[in-house]
């Protein structure tokens, strides 16, 4: 049981998001474990068992700065973005346009601004969407290219109990401090968006 909660542990803790720094993982053939039963969301990976809350609803668009779609068997998210939210890139781009450039008076902000935000897939189609804005934004990094922006609507989740599986031991409180300092969120529909038209 150590060695399982170590690897959610380094899942859950250790991704901190970094351009170049970005792994895609291929999609599970039989769906993505999640169910939504009204308010709660269940969410089976390997040998885990995650129940989570909804808590309002979200509707945003991110530029993205970072991500991680790989598939860990345990992991009981489905991928991981580091985001500027389209409304603060809108205020720095108007004050400087090339701020998502490293050597731009403008990157210290996005930097502060930008949040991670671990998303649990509704389906396999917004897991596939994941997976290929992540793609997506690695390929236009290592060509010098556009920026990548994604909307996402779903919800804000709150983890409410992990589970092994096969024992039904709560792991709960070991997990939960991986993710104390990440938002998590039920990502319902992806769309890949047009940067230069969002910063208009």
């Amino acid at each position: 049981m150590g060695q399982l909660v170590m690897f959610v542990l380094l899942v859950g803790g250790g991704l901190w998001l970094f351009d170049g720094c970005v792994g895609v993982g291929a999609l599970d053939p039989r769906g993505v474990g999640t169910r939504v039963e009204g308010k709660a969301v269940v969410r089976e990976a390997g040998q885990l068992e995650a129940r989570f809350s909804m808590v309002g609803s979200l509707d945003e668009s991110y530029m993205l700065f970072g991500g991680d779609a790989t598939q860990h068997r345990n992991s009981f998210t489905h991928a991981i973005i580091a985001g500027l939210p389209i409304r603060e890139a809108r205020l720095i781009a108007s004050r400087y346009p090339d701020f998502h450039l490293c050597k731009s008076p403008g990157a210290r902000d996005a930097q502060r601004l930008t949040e991670d935000v671990s998303f649990v897939a509704a389906d396999r189609a917004a897991r596939s969407a994941l997976v290929k804005a992540v793609d997506l934004f690695e390929d236009r990094l290592g060509s010098g290219g556009e920026r990548t922006c994604i909307r996402i609507t779903g919800a804000p989740l709150e983890l409410d109990s992990v589970h092994i599986r096969q024992n039904g031991e709560d792991i709960t409180r070991q997990v939960a401090r991986a993710y104390a300092k990440m938002d998590l969120a039920l990502a319902r529909r992806v769309q890949i968006e047009d940067c230069r038209a969002l910063l208009q």
